[in-house]
């Protein structure tokens, strides 16, 4: 995103990914993500989340595809759980549109989600559900139309700032640049001064359950949804293959990586037979058996904020780290907050939650 941004406003941009672009192996596989606009973390990203989902309009419409289909969102839950209160705390505050559907409301409208009787569903019209790789793709092919280079296979060893530029070593060799910006997703700790006690790469797992009615839990006619309950929580996706509901579980700790090359691809039973669990009670449309799981990692600040600004080391080093599993929703702005720092050095947008600074030590 931060390439399509600076390729925009006419930069010189070379972008470099250890793998291709896009790939399974970082924060955006995984087949779906949720956009929403409602923000449990606060009404801070509100005023970016708007502005990204203009972004995204411009980008589906420069690229005359489609990555981001808006079928409303839910957050499930009893009124008195953190995340619902947040929610409706949000939405207050931000004046957004929203409703507080009661237990028998939801089985009226949702009956794809099966409420306890103290239970409700907070709707956001303004979700949606991605594809990551689709939109990945789409924002690697605007910003090669307008004239970014990508140099995939080709990992960083080094970046050296110098008195007059900043240098990028790799197995190829050297080369010099004004300004870089590190983006390295769970990778952070590899070329930057962060330890994990700061980022840490973790394991996410998701599954995807059979639906028995496909048609009822498609975008069409099922919201995207995020669950709190006592036997279970996730966030939970309308089928994209034809076939399942993703479910990506949240009661379960997500696993601290020493290494992302540590991520293991086969999921403990304990994991998967808690999940079903969790399914068949809350899911009725569901099969509680998955026919598929995966994992991938991200990079999570300890306090679960993003990084994003310039290195405490060098300010021609800007830093889009640590997004904690919410950067997708936002990345466009997040491209845009970036590239307004690599040109002017700071930028109006930018959420004081994401200093770069704030952490002592931290840095590119």
């Amino acid at each position: 995103m931060t390439a399509w941004q600076l390729a925009k406003r006419g930069f010189d941009v070379t972008v470099f990914d250890q793998w291709n672009t896009p790939n399974d192996r970082g924060a955006s596989a995984g087949e779906s993500r949720i956009f929403r606009t409602i923000y449990k973390e606060g009404p801070d990203y509100v005023p970016v989340l708007k502005k990204s989902y203009d972004m995204w309009e411009e980008l589906q419409a420069n690229q005359a595809t489609s990555v981001l289909q808006m079928c409303g969102g839910l957050m499930i839950g009893r009124p008195d759980t953190h995340d619902v209160e947040a929610v409706i705390s949000c939405a207050e505050a931000a004046d957004l549109d929203h409703r507080v559907l009661n237990s028998h409301d939801m089985a009226r409208e949702y009956p794809q989600f099966r409420l306890d009787d103290d239970e409700v569903g907070v709707f956001d019209p303004a979700s949606g559900v991605f594809r990551p790789e689709a939109a990945v793709l789409t924002a690697r092919k605007e910003a090669e139309r307008l004239g970014a280079d990508f140099r995939t296979y080709t990992r960083i060893l080094n970046i050296r700032p110098l008195s007059q530029h900043v240098m990028i070593d790799t197995h190829d060799g050297a080369q010099a640049f004004d300004k870089v910006v590190v983006s390295t997703g769970p990778w952070v700790n590899e070329l930057t001064d962060f330890g994990p006690d700061i980022v840490a790469p973790r394991r996410l797992v998701a599954m995807w359950f059979p639906a028995r009615d496909v048609p009822l839990h498609t975008p069409a006619n099922m919201p995207i949804s995020i669950r709190r309950h006592p036997e279970g929580g996730f966030s939970c996706f309308p089928v994209l293959d034809g076939l399942g509901v993703k479910i990506l579980p949240h009661h379960l700790a997500w696993a601290t990586l020493d290494q992302v090359e540590d991520l293991p691809r086969f999921v403990e039973a304990d994991v998967v037979r808690s999940t079903e669990h969790a399914v068949a009670r809350l899911m009725p449309g569901l099969d509680p058996t998955p026919f598929r799981v995966s994992t991938w990692t991200e990079g999570f600040t300890k306090d679960e904020a993003p990084i994003v600004g310039p290195s405490a080391q060098d300010p021609r080093i800007v830093l889009a780290v640590g997004m904690s599993g919410q950067g997708f929703k936002f990345s466009p702005m997040m491209g845009s907050i970036v590239t307004d720092m690599v040109e002017n050095g700071s930028s109006t947008d930018a959420i004081g939650l994401m200093d770069a600074q704030r952490f002592d030590g931290g840095g590119s």
